[in-house]
């Protein structure tokens, strides 16, 4: 066994590490700590005169990050959530792309060789070493240990896939994610140059190719992903009809390329309007609709962040919910040249949907009123005319008694909850009393507390209800 020679079964790894060192635009990737990990132990099984202790610890330490993070998988996700020059002119210049197909064919078949490489290349290659670099490697007193017969394979089963509410944006992006991953198990990479160009349109790049849903951090200036976003559909908003059709049909201008507006939602409390804004979604999320929650108090990176999504094929609602400003908050100022009046134009594919429970936005006191006839009106109106800025206003009224019960009993029936209903109608009136008033919100609480306590093994029901 001694005279085994330190032979051709260390080929593929050699490939495999100066397939990644000859990388030219997927370069990002060899700064991700998992490949780096990669690249360190290759350059150890490579070395004829590696250390074989070293070797064994760094194996193992790779190994443990290949299991936390699902290796090789985890290099499909790495290429899929690229952002590099490639990706980012699939939304910027796409007529560019054909200059880099080339290139992105001959990173993605480097890139393949080093998804191909298995751990059993690597005890292979630690066998080799200990035979080359000792003359009785089987009597070494750690043998039993460093053997590479005893290092464990870190290829694992893929956890099994989350299951998603069907028809949730979420799942949407889900699906489009296994339709390409099948394509780079099951085919030769090079030739997944289209069918990668047309995921990064579908999809975008970064931090796109992982969410649909995002929330703006205001310290790093970065979007976050919104892992679970609301799965609330609009069919499950009843009794707003009408609102509906104003705020789908503006955004159906904006998706299709037509002139939209921004919208702001007034009503009172727990009459949906939020949940119709996060419903549009699911909607339109294989059109190519995004939503970015952005806080009151961060309006003034809104530049940025219009800059930063402007550059995407996709498009964007900034959503921003609870809108309203006291009488010594200037911010409204700043939303105000937002949305009409700065120097910048705001991109063609960002568009402003607010919530509020004030009509005009900021609340005026009665002090205000006092002083120089002139000022006082000047003042009122700049503060007025906040809301006049946004092209539409959708009003959502309470509803009426008659009105909460219809809510109530859609509710019931999409839920299947077994009750009659002169009885669901009564209880439903009971809890009413005793809770936040009429409203869509109400009615989703007492429907959650109704099918809670048909669930409970001991039909125990709340008191009074």
């Amino acid at each position: 066994m001694s005279g085994v020679k330190y032979d051709d079964r260390i080929n593929n790894l050699r490939q495999s590490l100066w397939g990644l060192k000859g990388l030219t635009l997927f370069t990002d990737i060899k700064k991700d700590p998992v490949v780096q990990s990669m690249e360190r132990l290759l350059n150890l099984a490579t070395t004829q005169k590696a250390n074989i202790e070293e070797l064994y610890s760094h194996y193992h330490e790779f190994s443990a990050l290949a299991i936390k993070y699902d290796w090789p998988n985890y290099l499909i996700d790495l290429i899929l959530s690229a952002d590099n020059t490639f990706s980012r002119l699939v939304s910027i210049e796409p007529k560019s792309l054909e200059l880099y197909k080339k290139h992105v064919a001959r990173d993605l078949f480097l890139l393949q060789k080093l998804y191909l490489v298995k751990s059993e290349d690597f005890r292979l290659a630690a066998k080799s070493l200990l035979m080359n670099n000792f003359e009785n490697p089987e009597r070494m007193e750690y043998n039993e240990v460093v053997n590479p017969d005893t290092w464990l394979d870190w290829e694992l089963c893929s956890p099994a896939a989350e299951v998603l509410s069907a028809g949730t944006a979420s799942s949407w992006l889900a699906r489009v994610n296994m339709r390409i991953v099948e394509s780079f198990e099951s085919k030769e990479w090079s030739g997944l140059v289209n069918e990668l160009t047309n995921y990064y349109s579908q999809v975008g790049t970064g931090i796109l190719a992982s969410f649909v849903a995002f929330r703006w951090d205001s310290r790093s200036h970065v979007l976050v992903g919104v892992a679970n976003p609301d799965p609330i559909k609009k069919e499950q908003l009843i009794g707003q009809s009408r609102e509906q059709e104003i705020v789908l049909e503006n955004t159906e201008h904006f998706l299709a390329g037509a002139p939209a507006n921004n919208m702001i939602l007034y009503g009172n409390r727990g009459t949906g309007k939020s949940s119709l804004v996060k419903s549009l979604l699911h909607c339109y999320v294989n059109r190519g609709l995004r939503l970015v929650e952005l806080a009151k108090s961060d309006l003034t990176d809104f530049p940025l962040l219009s800059r930063s999504l402007g550059k995407q094929n996709q498009k964007f609602i900034i959503f921003i919910d609870d809108l309203s400003f006291d009488e010594s908050d200037t911010d409204y100022k700043a939303l105000k040249t937002l949305l009409e009046g700065s120097l910048e134009t705001k991109p063609s594919n960002v568009l402003i949907y607010a919530t509020s429970n004030r009509r005009h936005l900021v609340r005026e006191t009665f002090s205000e009123r006092k002083g120089d006839e002139v000022h006082v009106r000047d003042n009122m109106e700049e503060k007025l005319s906040l809301s006049d800025r946004f092209g539409i206003t959708v009003t959502f009224p309470a509803p009426d008694q008659e009105g909460y019960l219809k809510i109530v009993e859609g509710l019931a029936e999409q839920h299947n909850l077994d009750i009659e209903r002169a009885e669901l109608r009564q209880r439903a009136l009971r809890w009413v009393m005793m809770h936040n008033g009429r409203s869509g919100r109400t009615a989703r609480q007492f429907i959650d507390h109704l099918m809670g306590s048909q669930l409970n093994l001991h039909g125990e029901e709340g008191a009074g209800i």
